[in-house]
C-alpha cells in the first residue's frame, strides 16, 4: 500500500449511497451471506453501473474516534445503528438514472434481509476520493486493515454549503497530510428524497433528525498508525472548529468489502456470488472464468 490509486476514482461521477439495517427475524450470516451471493449478483446485472460495493460494518459501539467537544460522539441511537453500506457508482447522471429506472426488480428481493433501506445521492464531484494506498480495489472479503465508515450530521443553523466548506477545505485538506492514512473518501449527500413508498414491508424513509449530511471512508494500516493520526497535528487542525459545522459523528468499522461491478464490469462475484468467486480464486479453478463455462451458464453482461 505505497502508490497513490486514488484516480481509479475518477469516472465515478456521482454515487447512490444506501444504509441497510438487517430485518428482523433473521441471523447476521444469515443477513451477510444473502446479501452477497444471491442480491448481490442480481443488484450487478442492472445496467448503468460503473462501480458497485458492499460494505458489511459493524455497529458504532464508541470510543475509538476521540470525542471533540462540542460533537457528539458514541452517543449512535439504536435506530441509527445499520448493518451495512452498498456504494453505486456510476459515470454519469443519466447512467444512473437508467439504473434507478431498472432496480425495481430490486423491491421484493429486500425484504428478505432489509428491515429498512436509506438511499442518498451525490452530485457531480461531491463524491470524492482524496487518497487509496489500498492496492486491491475490487476486493471480496477482508483486507486487512482497519477501515471505517463515517456518519456525519451537520450542526443546527449551518447552512449546507458552509459544511460542504468545512469538509472539504478544513478537514479533508488536513487529514490526507497525514502519512499514516491509507484511505480517504467523502462523499457530501443531497437531501435523499423521502416520497418514495416503503416496499413489503421494507422502510425507505426515517425523520429528518435521523438523516446524515456526509459520510467518509477512512482507513488505516494497522491499530498503531490509527492512534497515532488521531494524536496528530494534522488531525487537531482538522477538528478544531469541527463543533462549528458537525453535530455528529457516527463510526461503523467495515468487517468486511465485497465488489460486483468494477471499471463498468461485473466481476467474478458479480457473475458467480461472493462465496463461489472466493472458492475458485482460492482453488485456482481457472477453467470456472472462462467464457465458454460463461456461456453454458447463461451469464452476461448487462449493457452499458
Amino acid at each position: 500500500m505505497i502508490s497513490d490509486l486514488s484516480a481509479r476514482d475518477n469516472d465515478a461521477s456521482v454515487t447512490f449511497y444506501v444504509a441497510l439495517w438487517k430485518r428482523k427475524g433473521i441471523t447476521q450470516d444469515e443477513f451477510d451471506n444473502y446479501w452477497r451471493d444471491v442480491h448481490g449478483p442480481v443488484c450487478a446485472r442492472l445496467p448503468g453501473q460503473f462501480q458497485y460495493w458492499q460494505f458489511h460494518v459493524g455497529h458504532d459501539g464508541g470510543g475509538i474516534f476521540p470525542a471533540i467537544p462540542g460533537v457528539i460522539y458514541n452517543q449512535t441511537p439504536e435506530a441509527s445503528q445499520f448493518d451495512g453500506i452498498a456504494e453505486l457508482t456510476f459515470k454519469t447522471v443519466e447512467d444512473r438514472d437508467i439504473w434507478f429506472n431498472a432496480a425495481g426488480i430490486l423491491m421484493d428481493d429486500e425484504h428478505n434481509i432489509f428491515s429498512k433501506a436509506i438511499g442518498y445521492v451525490t452530485s457531480i464531484g461531491n463524491s470524492i476520493t482524496y487518497r487509496d494506498h489500498i492496492d486491491n480495489g475490487a476486493p471480496n472479503g477482508n483486507l486487512n486493515i482497519i477501515k471505517y465508515h463515517v456518519q456525519l450530521k451537520k450542526a443546527d443553523g449551518v447552512d449546507v454549503n458552509s459544511f460542504r466548506k468545512y469538509l472539504t477545505e478544513i478537514f479533508a485538506a488536513n487529514v490526507i497530510k497525514s502519512d499514516k492514512l491509507c484511505k480517504f473518501r467523502l462523499h457530501m449527500f443531497e437531501t435523499p428524497d423521502l416520497s418514495r413508498p416503503d416496499a413489503a414491508g421494507v422502510a425507505h424513509s426515517e425523520p429528518q433528525e435521523l438523516l446524515t449530511q456526509a459520510a467518509f471512508e477512512i482507513a488505516f494500516r494497522d491499530g498503531v498508525d490509527r492512534e497515532n493520526f488521531f494524536a496528530s497535528k494534522e488531525y487537531a487542525l482538522a477538528t478544531a472548529e469541527q463543533a462549528k459545522f458537525v453535530k455528529q459523528v457516527s463510526a461503523f468499522p467495515e468487517t468486511n468489502a465485497y465488489t460486483f461491478v468494477y471499471e463498468g464490469q461485473m466481476t467474478l462475484s458479480g457473475r458467480r456470488g461472493s462465496s463461489t468467486a472466493e472458492l475458485i480464486t482460492n482453488l485456482g479453478a481457472i477453467n470456472q472464468v472462462r467464457s465458454d463455462i460463461s456461456e453454458l451458464l447463461g451469464i452476461k453482461e448487462p449493457n452499458k
